[in-house]
This record gives structure tokens, sequence and C-alpha cells, in this order.
């Protein structure tokens, strides 16, 4: 695949290693697309399955109970469902 930037997404990229953002432009657009990807609903993204919920909810759960710590009365799918745009 070949993709064209615009001098302006050039400058960002460029702009990202020269203020410490990323090691190098390379860098600065794999975080661009990480960033992109994490906005991105979990039905839209090809690795985000209804297993890696389940077991993001699960490690979610377990490190909640290991530290005691609460959601405030809601359960982790409630919280899950809240996040999502």
């Amino acid at each position: 695949m070949t993709i064209s930037l615009t001098a302006e997404q050039e400058r960002v990229l460029a702009d990202a290693v020269r203020f410490g953002l990323a090691r190098n432009q390379d860098d600065a657009l794999a975080k661009a697309f990480d960033t992109m990807r994490e906005r991105m609903p979990a039905h839209a993204s090809t690795g985000a399955t209804a297993e890696t919920v389940t077991a993001a909810a699960r490690r979610l759960a377990n490190f909640g109970k290991r530290h005691k710590l609460s959601l405030g009365g809601m359960s982790i799918r409630e919280l899950l469902d809240e996040s999502r745009p």
C-alpha cells in the first residue's frame, strides 16, 4: 500500500518527533493509528472481538477484587457500555 501525505500531515509527524512525542515519524504515525483504533467502537475494529472484551472485563474485575476497588455500584458491563461512544 502506498500512502500520500499532505505537507501539513508531514509537518505534524515531524513536529511530533521534534516535541518528543515520538521517536521518529514512523512511530508518530503508529501512535496516530493507535489513537484512532482506541476511539473506534469495539465492533468496528478487527482486533477487538467479543472474546477480547470479555477477557478484558474479567481482568478488570479481578484487579478490582484484588485491590478492593469499587465501581460505585456499577457493573463492569455497565462501565464498558458507558465508555463507548
